[in-house]
């Protein structure tokens, strides 16, 4: 079962991420994860549209765009997943 929207959101924003809070908003094609105390933009994930898969992306502060996490160049995962890659690569807390 496909999750949904409401489901992905509650999951990340219930994760007990150690920098702190993070809220979720939906936007565009994916979900925009932010650090709920500084506002500032920590990861992206895009559902990639089977088995409930996203991609990973981190802001680059130097592109100041999203720019795709792992090593080559693309990650995907489950959301629980997900939030576990988060939680633990420094490249996404680097601006918090």
């Amino acid at each position: 079962m496909t999750m949904k929207d409401d489901d992905i959101i509650r999951l990340i924003e219930n994760f007990k991420f150690d920098a702190g809070p993070v809220a979720v908003e939906r936007r565009n094609r994916g979900f925009t994860l932010i650090h709920a105390e500084t506002g500032v933009p920590i990861a992206r994930l895009r559902p990639i549209g089977r088995d409930d898969l996203v991609d990973i992306l981190y802001w680059s502060l130097s592109k100041e765009q999203w720019v795709p996490f792992g090593p080559f160049r693309r990650m995907a995962a489950r959301v629980e997943q997900a939030a576990s890659i988060i939680a633990e690569a420094a490249i996404f807390w680097t601006g918090v």
